[in-house]
This record gives C-alpha cells, structure tokens and sequence, in this order.
C-alpha cells in the first residue's frame, strides 16, 4: 500500500506540471501574439493591415521600429518577423518631397542599371529590385530586396493633396518566379488604402496586383524602330540605333536609354510626374545648378555647355517635366559638353517625340515647344 501511495503521488505531481507546464505555454502563446498583433496595429502610426503583413512576412515573433518625422510629413517603420521576411515602410505627405534629401522618392536601386517598371493595374507606382549580389560559393542566400513604391493623389476633406508609399520587402522568394511577384505589392497597396483612409486623402486607388514584369536589365536592348514603351516614335540618327525602355503603365517617373551600335549609352531621357518633378525642381534649386530645369522656365534646348535640355507640359497632378541629358558618348555618365548643330537637332527632335507620347499617355498638355 506504501509503495502504491508513492506512486499515486508521483502521477499526480506530474500531472500537475503537465498542467502547469501546458498552462504557462499557453498564457505564454497567448502574450506573445496579443504583443505580435499590438506591435503591427502600433507600426507606421496604425498605417499597416496586421493581416496582409503576418501573410507576406510569415508567423513568427515580431520586432518594430519606428520613425516618424511629423515637420517633414514623414512616417517610416521597419517590420522584420523571426525566421521569415521584412519589411521597410515609409509613408510621406508629398506637400513635403524636396525637403530631405536623405529620403528621396524612388526611381530604382541606387547604383544599379537595372530600370524599374510600372506597377500598373491601376496603380500610379514603380516595381524595382535589387540583384542579388553573391558573396561566394557558399552564399546561399536567396532573399530578395524588392521596392514597390506608389504615388497617391488625394480627392478628399482632408488636408493631405498627396501621399507616397514605398515599401522595401525582403523575402526568401525569387523573383524570377512570375507567382511570386505580387507578394512583394502586397504591403505597399494595403497600406496606400489604409493610409488614404487614415489621412482622409480620398485617393482613388488601384486594382489587386495579379502580374509584375521584371526590372528592365541593361542587357534586354532593341533597335530603336521597334521600341513600342517609353522609347516609342524616337527615330535613329547621328549614331542613335538602340534603345532600352519599359512600358509606361502610369508610371510617375519614366526612363529610355538610347545607345549607338556598339551600346554606348548616348543619350537618357527622363519623364517625371507630380512630386517626381516637384522633387527635381527643390533640388536643383537647393544645388543652385546653372542651365537646369527650374519652374521659371518651361524649356531649354540643350547648347553645348549645357547639361540638360528639357521641356514641361500641364497635368492634373500638376507640372510634368521631360528632360534629355547627353552622355560622353563611351557609356558614362559625364555630359558632352559639345555638340554639332546636327546633334543639337537630333536631341531636340528625339525630346521633342518622347515627351508628346508621354504627356499625351498621361493625360497631358502637349508639351511646351511641340
């Protein structure tokens, strides 16, 4: 009877701290979601859809930070989940784009060719990636750095004209991959909706992102009479035979490269939208640059000497500017500060084609000398 006392305490001991056990498990479980769910409802100042970013991200613990600049209209947050993705968030109030330059809008990957490509779908926005740069025979990281970034005009009471939202999204997923592509959208347009509600700004608002295309690399060139996107209607000349575009799709920054034969980028041209312009404008006045576009003068035919020509047309998100920098013909980035009558002609007539479609697939004025 002893021993069977013994053994009937020593089951109920442990039963007890099964009990105990499962018990601390599960008010532990249950704090450390309500902590989860309360850090992303807190993320971004309450911007983010909890839901859409424990899909993109994954289900383990989570850990934010948050910045947030109200003199510069600026909210930014930086979600990443134990053994899954994450996320780089900001949302700006573009009354405010020019004011930080540490904080630009997004055209692409800084240092990278690669162009980005619309969101399309509805959506007033840019897609973009980082290449995966790898770090030797070993290196088996597979995640990919991806911004989606989307420019917001606001219809509403508030007080708010515009918003931008640019997400940077890190996952384990590639992106050659066409199913995988929207997963990176899908925190920049949930968050463009809460945001658009939140600042009352009334935006209209794009489709679900079904299909991305990839960043147009610089290899993916065509003959310049083929060219059906941002390089359409440019005729080939003074050495000018190729071109490397992307479609327009309502993006609010455009870009086309043309090259001569032996690819040697010649000359890039440039279609900025909205704050895109209002960005380019503040810094250029900021930098005090001489012969660059300013919104005291409509147009500019490049001289030699000059950098830049370019030209404005009206939209109803404001100034559209279209610019066209001449490269030193060797592939790099210096401006040829040269450059025959004949050349001159080319570039003002090879402006002139690339802004009247762009201004015109964007609902435009023609644009100013066309």
């Amino acid at each position: 009877m002893a021993v069977r006392r013994i053994v009937l305490r020593v089951v109920a001991t442990l039963a007890a701290a099964a009990v105990a056990v499962a018990g601390f498990l599960l008010v532990h479980g249950d704090f450390q979601r309500w902590k989860d769910e309360s850090a992303l409802d807190g993320a971004c100042d309450g911007l983010l859809d909890r839901d859409v970013v424990r899909d993109v991200l994954g289900p383990g613990a989570v850990d934010v930070e948050n910045t947030e600049r109200a003199d510069l209209g600026l909210v930014r947050c930086e979600v990443e989940i134990d053994g899954g993705g994450s996320a780089d968030i900001r949302v700006l109030d573009t009354a405010h784009v020019g004011e930080d330059r540490m904080d630009s809008l997004y055209t692409g990957s800084p240092g990278e060719k690669a162009l980005s490509v619309p969101v399309g779908q509805g959506w007033t926005g840019l897609f973009g990636a980082r290449p995966k740069h790898v770090g030797g025979p070993f290196d088996t990281d597979e995640a990919e750095d991806v911004t989606v970034s989307l420019v917001l005009g606001c219809a509403g009471a508030g007080r708010t004209e515009g918003l931008s939202v640019t997400v940077e999204t890190t996952l384990d997923k590639t992106l050659d991959d066409p199913a995988n592509r929207p997963e990176f959208a899908r925190i920049a347009t949930s968050t463009a909706a809460k945001a658009s509600k939140a600042r009352r700004c009334g935006a209209r608002l794009g489709q679900r992102v079904r299909s991305l295309g990839l960043p147009v690399d610089e290899t993916e060139y065509r003959p310049l009479g083929t060219a059906d996107g941002t390089c359409s209607g440019i005729n080939a000349g003074q050495g000018v035979s190729v071109a490397t575009e992307t479609e327009r799709g309502g993006a609010p920054y455009e870009v086309c490269r043309l090259a001569d034969p032996d690819l040697a980028v010649r000359y890039v041209l440039v279609a900025r939208f909205g704050p895109y312009t209002q960005e380019e404008f503040a810094d250029n006045q900021e930098y005090d640059g001489e012969h660059v576009p300013s919104p005291d003068t409509p147009a500019h035919a490049r001289r030699p000497g000059d950098r830049t020509g370019w030209t404005t047309a009206k939209c109803s998100d404001g100034q559209a500017l279209f610019t066209l920098q001449a490269a030193d013909g060797r592939g790099g980035d210096e401006a040829d500060e040269t450059g025959s009558p004949s050349e001159l002609a080319y570039e003002r007539a090879a402006l002139r084609a690339f802004a009247e479609r762009s201004a015109k697939a964007h609902g435009c004025s023609t644009p100013v000398g066309s």
